[in-house]
């Protein structure tokens, strides 16, 4: 079903191509943003959508998503109704093709993309340049630039737009959905912590002591401790908390429900994973745990300015020596994307991170949060 649904995108994007007027219109009806990212860098799209609004306050404006965080979007952020998108499904894309045609079309990440945003009538499509191979970017219209300097990925994705920046994330911008029932049950009266223990890349867990470190030192301070993983992580909580001293979500929750325990949260600490760019837009004070990954491109940036934002990492660490991102080159960039496989100390960039480091951390972030 897949190849087949890439047939039709591949001869539906040539035919619109070569039948169609190409124009970009001055206030266009209808836009679409067109992508299939994880759950990080499509909640990062934020600023991208806010400029949309800011921009075309008339239009109708359309993002896809992968079905499961759809539900993340259930209050239109900034105007926008999102689509789910499944490569593999026929009746998304049909979905997708019914609510068209676009008149101006960004594509954020892959530019492959761009096929499919034109496949379903974008007459205009607007994306970051250099994406290989080459076949990627036959149908931009439009090729913007990465920053020459240090920016992050989600200040870059809204200056897709020309004009001003838009203006900084407020409290309360992007309402969560309202929930009927929850699976999440915190039984208690004390503010609370959560930690989240996984990540999407193994290299970006924390060494089970040190995450026990932490815990007894912010409980003995006075704070309910509360464990979080994803669905299959759960296994960190057995090495982490043996004994079960503390209040845990084993990974059954939706992001919904995930998002509701972050806005009562007094703080997030976490690896460099998609729940930490949540808490970016529950307004909950963080601590992100960078190994492998960089805080110039997955940081709050300009959008998320106004937060309790705090970074624990070990700066100019020696492997952290990758300068791709979507496989464009950044000359200011230094991160590592590799995996288990191909690391040759695993988990040294996060053993680096003491306990020490991030409790002083915590501990001044907490001391401005609940005078």
């Amino acid at each position: 079903m897949r190849g087949l649904i890439r047939l039709i995108i591949i001869i539906s994007a040539v035919l619109r191509s070569l039948f169609f007027w190409h124009i970009k219109k001055r206030n266009p009806k209808k836009i679409l943003i067109a992508h299939d990212l994880l759950l990080g860098d499509t909640l990062l799209l934020a600023p991208l959508m806010k400029r949309i609004q800011e921009k075309y306050p008339k239009a109708q404006n359309y993002a896809l998503a992968k079905p499961s965080f759809v539900p993340l979007f259930g209050n239109t952020p900034y105007g926008f109704k999102v689509l789910s998108f499944d490569p593999k499904s026929f009746l998304s894309l049909w979905r997708i093709f019914c609510c068209g045609p676009y008149d101006l079309a960004f594509i954020a990440g892959d530019n492959r993309y761009s096929w499919l945003a034109r496949a379903v009538g974008s007459r205009w499509v607007t994306g970051i340049e250099g994406d290989t191979p080459l076949w990627k970017n036959w149908m931009i219209n439009e090729a913007k630039f990465f920053d020459d300097k240090p920016a992050t990925w989600a200040d870059m994705m809204g200056r897709l737009v020309d004009g001003n920046d838009p203006e900084p994330y407020q409290k309360n911008e992007w309402l969560r959905p309202h929930i009927k029932k929850t699976l999440i049950t915190i039984n208690t009266s004390k503010p609370y912590i959560v930690c989240h223990l996984g990540a999407s890349n193994e290299l970006r867990f924390w060494p089970n002591t040190a995450w026990q470190k932490l815990c007894k030192d912010l409980s003995n301070q006075g704070f309910e401790m509360i464990l979080t993983t994803g669905p299959n992580e759960v296994h960190l909580l057995d090495q982490i908390d043996p004994a079960g001293i503390y209040q845990s979500v084993p990974g059954n929750f939706s992001l919904i429900e995930m998002w509701a325990l972050l806005e009562n949260a007094a703080l997030l600490v976490s690896s460099d994973t998609g729940i930490v760019h949540l808490a970016k837009i529950a307004c909950t004070p963080t601590i992100t745990l960078y190994g492998p990954g960089s805080n110039l491109i997955h940081g709050p940036g300009k959008f998320w300015m106004n937060q309790f934002f705090e970074v624990a990492t070990i700066d100019s660490y020696p492997c952290r020596d990758q300068k791709f991102l979507f496989r464009r080159k950044i000359m200011w960039l230094n991160r590592c994307s590799r995996n288990i496989k191909q690391c040759k100390t695993p988990g040294a960039c996060m053993e680096a991170i003491t306990p020490k480091d991030v409790i002083g951390k915590a501990t001044e972030i907490l001391k401005l949060t609940h005078l």
